[in-house]
């Protein structure tokens, strides 16, 4: 019995010994020449070259990320580089073993190599971050490198709803963009100062840091009256009384289009009581005069409530302006695309790059379901999240108004001129198509409300 275990042993490690000389392949020298490392933001690249070799199908490294777990990456003559990611700071002489494989699985003997990383983007995140305050809020500014990853969760200290004590409450969850965002966050809930906590987690889900900001003031605006400023527009405003339309209903209180409503229901149905700018009111510049230096904190546009109207057509009997005009689909006359710019020189005449940006909208035409003006005037597309139809006085009343509220981005600078520029208007799904409907560039908005930092 004692023999026969003694001869089973020798069986099995000679299989072993014979296993173990196997296990391995050599690998011509130019294979290992071409392997190289790049440090990049979370990690490195690895450069390698496959020369055309039946016993090389491909390359394979081993090496431990920042939280101790094995990472093992595999490369084929089907690219060129492999990224090595799982790092969080900065890192110097990282270990990695590197091993070329054949069709058979096997391995060659591994190489030692060393790398460096650099700090990922949910590290470097808070190297230009900026939180300031904002009106009704915060705002939060930040850039990010080239290879991006991770999350941002924004936070800032009130009341939790269902406890009714200090907590901290979530306001966003995004992706970390690349190259960096400008975000305006305005709170449910307002204090004389907030705070807000900003944290990052890596694609994986582990939390990689954070940052407090205590102390934010908040920000309170004035909204002025017509006639504490002046308003200006470098193309052509549509100015015929018989159909109500010109310059003063932009100043004339009416932010629902109530006047309009009104009409309609008196066989007046063309008397619209707004203002309407065109032909070619693309790229032509709105311009506000403060009439002195002032912080601005928002500038608003107003667009009709939901009315359920039925707009002139080409095909229709109105009046040939009117067709042009509306062309069936008032929505494609509001602006999706506008930039909102403060300065102090002359309005007319300044580059619009030498201006400091204070708003920014790009939207895109085909998402009007989503934007600021989803619940407007829409007879065919009007029951969208909630919209519903104005029909009564009451509904009016009871609804809130269509608004594109362009809050300017804090900085204490104060300007005199405020210009802003409309760039495109929405498309409209007509016989369930999207197309654009609007190629004369007519733009439309009910009122226009101004307001600055208050003093």
């Amino acid at each position: 019995m004692m023999k026969n275990a003694i001869l089973l042993f020798l069986i099995f490690g000679l299989f072993a010994c014979n296993s173990d000389e196997n296990i391995g392949f050599d690998v011509p020298v130019e294979f290992r020449k071409d392997l190289s490392f790049r440090p990049v933001p979370g990690g490195a690249v690895m450069n390698y070259y496959l020369p055309r070799n039946p016993e090389v199908a491909g390359i394979r490294v081993r090496y431990n990320d920042v939280r101790g777990m094995e990472m093992v990456l595999s490369g084929t003559y089907l690219s060129d580089s492999l990224l090595l990611l799982g790092f969080n700071e900065k890192r110097e002489n990282v270990p990695a073993l590197v091993t070329f494989f054949n069709d058979r699985g096997e391995e060659s003997s591994p190489m030692e190599f060393t790398f460096d990383t650099e700090d990922s983007a949910p590290v470097s995140f808070f190297d230009n971050l900026k939180v300031n305050s904002f009106w009704g809020g915060f705002s939060m500014m930040y850039s990010s490198p080239e290879v991006v990853s991770g999350l941002v969760h924004v936070f800032y200290l009130g009341t939790n709803p269902l406890t009714q004590r200090p907590d901290t409450i979530l306001v966003m969850t995004s992706p970390i963009v690349e190259g960096g965002d400008t975000l305006n966050f305005v709170l449910k809930q307002t204090s004389e100062n907030n705070t807000v906590v900003v944290r990052t987690e890596d694609y994986r889900g582990y939390r990689v840091k954070q940052q407090i900001f205590e102390g934010l003031p908040a920000l309170y605006m004035d909204t002025l009256k017509y006639g504490d400023f002046d308003f200006k527009f470098t193309g052509k405003i549509i100015e015929r009384e018989e159909y109500a339309l010109g310059e003063k209903y932009l100043f004339d209180g009416d932010r629902k289009g109530e006047v309009f409503y009104r009409n309609k229901n008196t066989n007046a149905k063309y008397k619209y009581a707004t203002f309407a700018a065109g032909p070619g009111a693309f790229g032509e510049r709105f311009i506000i005069d403060l009439r002195k230096e002032k912080v601005p904190a928002a500038v608003r546009l107003y667009a009709y409530l939901n009315y359920y109207t039925v707009w002139p057509t080409t095909s229709g009997s109105a009046p040939a302006l009117l067709k042009e005009l509306w062309n069936g689909a008032y929505r494609t006359r509001l602006p999706c695309k506008v930039a909102l710019y403060g300065t102090n020189e002359n309005p007319e005449t300044v580059n619009l790059s030498s201006c400091v940006r204070l708003f920014r909208l790009d939207y895109n035409p085909n998402s009007w379901e989503s934007s600021w003006a989803k619940f407007t005037d829409d007879m065919n597309y009007g029951f969208v999240d909630g919209g519903k139809i104005i029909s009564t006085i009451e509904d009016i009343a009871a609804t809130d108004p269509v608004c594109l509220d362009m809050r300017c981005n804090y900085t204490g600078d104060s300007y005199r001129y405020l210009i802003f520029v409309i760039e495109d208007t929405f498309n409209y799904p007509r016989w369930g198509v999207l197309r654009e409907e609007n190629p004369l560039e007519y733009v439309t908005f009910n009122e226009l409300e101004v307001s600055v930092k208050a003093e």
